[in-house]
């Protein structure tokens, strides 16, 4: 068997992750749309950058909180949403491996991606969650 191998074309830092981007990103351009998402009413509205970041970060606060820490898996099942990107960027952000479950995933690929050794508290991520919907004026469901 060959072995190749190229000089690296960036260096990264060690202490680099997936979120640096939004951090990034908002420092440079705070007012450019990043995203777009439904409101409640059903139309959809910009998320500019630095809107983004101050999710994200304030997510990933309450994550940090509730338990979860650098290299915990933390299981996301959803339909394709606005959501599961700032999740997403949360996750990272704190640290932690985001573990995708699809809702068309067979039963078997569901519990098999969602065994561990401990489990954080609940109660403060069903209220992050909440307070987070009240402040993006997201509509239920969507």
């Amino acid at each position: 068997m060959r072995e190749y191998s190229v000089p690296a074309l960036a260096d990264i830092p060690s202490t680099a992750n997936l979120a640096d981007v939004v951090r990034r990103r908002a420092a440079e351009q705070p007012d450019a749309v990043a995203l777009r998402r439904k409101n409640r009413s059903g139309t959809w509205e910009d998320v500019t950058t630095a809107q983004f970041r101050d999710e994200v970060y304030a997510l990933a606060a309450g994550l940090i909180a509730a338990g979860i820490g650098a290299g915990d898996r933390v299981a996301i099942m959803s339909h394709t949403r606005y959501e599961w990107t700032l999740i997403d960027y949360a996750i990272w952000a704190a640290g932690a491996v985001s573990v995708p479950i699809y809702e068309t995933s067979p039963p078997s690929r569901q519990s098999g991606s969602c065994r561990t050794r401990r489990r954080a508290p609940s109660s403060p991520r069903l209220r992050l969650r909440a307070a987070h919907r009240r402040r993006a004026g997201a509509a239920p469901g969507t």
